[in-house]
C-alpha cells in the first residue's frame, strides 16, 4: 500500500513539471484552505478536483488565484519545512525573487 508521503503529483505551472509528493501537496491545499482570498478557495478547488481526476495537475491560474499561490508558497516557506517539489513551485512562481513571474490568464 502507497503512504501520502510516497505518492506523488506532477503539477504543471507556465509549461513547467513539477513534481510533488503528497506530503507537500496535502501542505499546499492545507496552508491555501486558511487563506482568507477567494482565489485562494479558487485554486485549491481546482488543485483538488484536477487530483481526484488522475494524473497531470495542469495549472492556469487567473493572476488572482497566482497571486494566492505565491501567497500560500510565502506561508509554507516561512513557517515549515519546505519540501523540494515546493521549493520548486515557489521559484516558478517567482516567490522569493528566485524567478520572474509567470504570465496567468
Amino acid at each position: 500500500m502507497t503512504t501520502l508521503a510516497e505518492e506523488t503529483t506532477r503539477v504543471v505551472l507556465d509549461g513547467e513539471v513539477v513534481v510533488l509528493g503528497g506530503d507537500e501537496l496535502e501542505q499546499l491545499l492545507q496552508t491555501l484552505a486558511g487563506l482568507e482570498p477567494r482565489a485562494a478557495e479558487s485554486v485549491a478547488e481546482q488543485i483538488a478536483a484536477l487530483r481526484l481526476a488522475g494524473g497531470t495537475i495542469d495549472l492556469t491560474p487567473t493572476e488572482a488565484e497566482l497571486a494566492a499561490l505565491r501567497l500560500a508558497l510565502e506561508v509554507i516557506a516561512g513557517s515549515k519545512e519546505t519540501g523540494p517539489g515546493l521549493v520548486r513551485l515557489a521559484a516558478i512562481c517567482g516567490v522569493d525573487g528566485t524567478s520572474a513571474a509567470i504570465g496567468a490568464v
